[in-house]
């Protein structure tokens, strides 16, 4: 019996299985999509500390030029 997973890649339970025949699928699928979410987390963390790190260096730039 092949697998059905969703788009992303995360494995389905399968319509006439028991619950308990398909935990191991959703535990899979939870732990999967919790990695990924903090990952996404993990990368706007990363692009929001660029962001303020760069508008620090123009502030001091401006903060130069009119000598302060």
């Amino acid at each position: 019996m092949t697998q059905e997973r969703t788009p992303r890649g995360y494995p389905l339970p399968h319509p006439e299985h028991l619950l308990s025949e398909d935990v191991l699928n959703l535990r899979e699928a939870l732990t999967r999509i919790d990695a990924d979410v903090a990952a996404q987390e993990a990368s706007a963390q990363q692009g929001q500390n660029q962001l303020t790190e760069r508008l620090h260096r123009q502030q001091l730039q401006v903060f130069h030029l009119f000598g302060f």
